[in-house]
This record gives structure tokens, sequence and C-alpha cells, in this order.
């Protein structure tokens, strides 16, 4: 049977449509509940922040022993999105978080405390020729702070100041990015800082860094680490930590933090 140009047409109309209505539908977000990711020696540590009333806002930390309160302070060149506190024998601590308060990372001088609150559903990503939004693909940018200790307990530590990005890409399940505008105790432009590729499990990640030289006193980065947190009833924030050393003749470590949103 010779089938006229229109209903050939119309067949591949048919068909084309038969196919559309067997592909795959929109993938599900995931949720991802309350959560806290420890690093380094302060894995021993549990922090809280507490507002009180009449008397100046504190931190507590509650491992390995109770009762260790730091208080409001300043440190010059700490970026004014985090919050500067002191403990007179333990040393400085800062701590950030996100506007919403689904996330909030605080640094010490050795490693860091970041905290997911509530559930957050995670971006998916989708076949741009099908569905909405159409990309696998988010970027967040934010703020870097961090202290440059070279002991345990310093109480006179440099600072650090600088912007972050992070590019997580939920298709291939991958976080990476940077740090740039580095300033390094107010005064040295600090060497860009390199997020390399790491994996993303459960809106976490964790990998390694390259660079951050400080370009003073003959002081060289050493390769690093840096761990985030996706948070937010959305995922529309990150809260992360980085520690890097850098020696000469000594050992110098930066202890730092990021607060990004899309």
């Amino acid at each position: 049977m010779i089938l006229g140009r229109k209903t050939t047409i119309a067949l591949i109309c048919i068909a084309s449509l038969s196919a559309c209505s067997t592909a795959t539908s929109p993938p599900e977000p995931q949720e991802v509940s309350t959560s806290t990711a420890r690093t380094g020696a302060a894995a021993a540590y549990s922090f809280s922040y507490q507002p009180t009333s009449g008397t100046p806002d504190r931190v507590l930390r509650a491992l390995p022993s109770a009762g260790w309160f730091y208080y409001p302070d300043t440190l010059a060149g700490i970026p004014s999105d985090f919050g500067v506190f002191l403990q007179s024998t333990e040393g400085y601590l800062l701590r950030g978080v996100t506007a919403d308060g689904g996330g909030e990372v605080i640094i010490v001088d050795n490693g860091a405390q970041l905290t997911r609150t509530g559930s957050t559903l995670l971006p998916v990503a989708v076949e741009p020729s099908l569905f909405s939004p159409g990309s696998g693909s988010v970027t967040y940018t934010g703020t870097y702070a961090a202290i440059v200790i070279d002991a345990v307990r310093d109480m006179a530590p440099e600072t650090v100041s600088g912007s972050a990005r992070v590019d997580v890409d939920f298709a291939d399940m991958t976080a990476s990015g940077q740090i740039t505008d580095r300033l390094y105790d107010g005064s040295f432009i600090a060497d860009d800082v390199l997020l390399n590729t790491s994996s993303l499990t459960d809106g976490a990640f964790s990998g390694t860094t390259s660079g951050g030289d400080f370009n003073t006193g003959g002081l060289v980065a050493a390769d690093g680490v840096y761990t985030g947190l996706i948070v937010g009833a959305e995922g529309g924030d990150i809260v992360g930590a980085v520690t890097i050393n850098h020696t000469d003749s000594e050992n110098f470590v930066e202890q730092g933090g990021m607060i990004l949103s899309q």
C-alpha cells in the first residue's frame, strides 16, 4: 500500500508521541537531613552557639571537656560575614552562618565544625531537552575567612580574607572551586587556592587544595584539604572549611571557613 505524504507525517508524529510517552520522568530531588561534619583535631570537639539575654552571645565548646566559653571579640582582617570569638586560654574562634540559619561553620586553631540544620532538598540534574530548569551545574559564591596559627592556642594569629566559589555538578555528583582575592595579614596579596574536584555524597563533599602561597617570609603552601556541606531548605547555600599548611623553618597552619550562596 502506498501512503500519501500527509499519512506518513501523521504516522511519524504518532510514533514521536509514543516515544515521548515512555520518556523518563524528571528525577526526584534528594532530601538530606540535619548533619554535622568536623575536621582535624577539632573532630573531637562539639561547639554550640548560645545567644544570651543581658550578656554577650557566646560559643560553648562542650567536648571533650565541658564549659569552655568563647566570647565576642575582634580580629583585624576578618570579613564582617564572620563573627570573632575568643577564649582566654584556647585562642580565637570564627563563626559564619548562612542568611536563613540553615548552615553554620565554626573555625578554631585545629579544625572546624560544619552544621546543616533541618532538611535540605538538593537540586537535581535534568535533561534540558525534556525538563526545566535544564542544567545540572550550580555555582555558589561567597566569603572566605581564616586564622593562621603557628601553634595551638595561638593568641595572636594572622588572618586571611578572600572570595570563594564552588561549582557543584549534580549530574556528575562532583564539586570543585577556588578561593580568590586573598589578602594575608591585611597587607600581602596571596595566591589563589584551587579546590580540586571531589565527589558529592548526600550533600557533603571533601577534597584536596592546591596553591595558596602567601608570598612573604619564604612561606610555601603545601597541598591542603577542604570540606563542605550543601545547606538551606532548597540547597541554596554552602558552608565549608579549609586547612592548608605553610612552611619555611617553621610550620604555619591556615584554618579557614567559607559561606556561599547561589
